[in-house]
């Protein structure tokens, strides 16, 4: 199968949005402006955190709110000289998005905290733990929602069994996004050329 015509693709994958388990899109926008725009996304790796912060942003973007957005990852960190850098360029009527905060090395995250409090118009960032700043939503995977996503993405002369989803919902932890990846390794194996 050629790597476009997989329905797991990655640009396939990046249509599907976060869906909000237990609480609906206006009620975590809700809760937001309740915090003043400075919360934290905690999830698990694959929960859908990241989904979510580029969500914000595109409806921040069309309400006209200007925004931020940085990624943080082991491959990609934010060392002291680039965060000086970034908090020299924010402006007052920004929000920052800031994927990986609990990446960041805490000499650049106290002072970041503090910066945007006065510097920005807002701080919400992605951790994998609670506690850098208040929980906005904590993202939450099941096999339900898992199925739900390969459901939409699948052919539909080629369903994939929900016990198999269930299988793989399990090897991975909940990890919807290494459950993907793994849906795009499985149909290229067994669809060849």
């Amino acid at each position: 199968m050629r790597a476009r015509d997989n329905p797991f693709a990655m640009d396939r994958v990046h249509t599907i949005r976060y869906r909000p388990q237990g609480v609906t899109s206006p009620e975590i926008l809700a809760r937001l402006k309740e915090l003043n725009y400075r919360a934290a996304i905690v999830g698990a790796d694959g929960s859908g955190k990241t989904t979510l912060l580029e969500d914000l942003d595109r409806t921040f973007t069309e309400q006209g709110i200007k925004t931020r957005m940085v990624f943080v990852n082991d491959t990609s960190p934010l060392p002291d000289p680039a965060c000086r850098r970034l908090l020299s360029e924010l402006t007052r009527d920004e929000i920052l998005l800031l994927d990986g905060a609990d990446l960041i090395p805490r000499s650049c995250w106290s002072v970041l905290k503090r910066h945007t409090i006065t510097h920005a118009y807002g701080l919400i960032i992605t951790s994998h733990r609670a506690g850098l700043l208040p929980t906005l939503i904590e993202c939450r995977t099941s096999p339900t929602l898992l199925q739900e996503i390969a459901r939409e993405l699948q052919p539909p002369n080629c369903p994939i069994p929900v016990e198999s989803l269930d299988i793989l919902f399990q090897r991975h932890q909940g990890n919807i996004r290494a459950c993907l990846r793994e849906l795009y390794d499985l149909c290229a194996e067994t669809d060849p050329l």
